[in-house]
């Protein structure tokens, strides 16, 4: 396995254990740890992209939020469907 999958398997496995560790703690940890998830990457996104590539960043990142989605509802179902997400606008205020 190269570098860059071990050290995403390394993160993937990380956010797991994190994410159990707040389903010990109930659905409100649950709800809070997506949310911090949901920020840091929110984060890596705007200083890694310029201001006008954000709208594509931000579509990239909720499809594939979306395609993980799809990926465990099959995966729990065994029904293999069709799950899009899409961003329809971005406004900077």
């Amino acid at each position: 396995m190269n570098s860059t999958k071990q050290n995403r398997k390394a993160v993937f496995n990380q956010l797991q254990q994190m994410f159990e560790d707040a389903a010990i703690e109930g659905p409100e940890a649950i709800q809070s740890h997506l949310r911090d998830v949901a920020f840091s990457l929110g984060a890596q996104a705007a200083v890694s992209s310029e201001p006008d590539q954000m709208p594509q960043a931000i579509n990239d990142l909720v499809t594939q939020f979306g395609r993980g989605i799809q990926t465990i509802i099959q995966e729990i179902t065994g029904n293999e469907s069709k799950f899009d997400v899409a961003v329809y606008a971005v406004q900077q205020k």
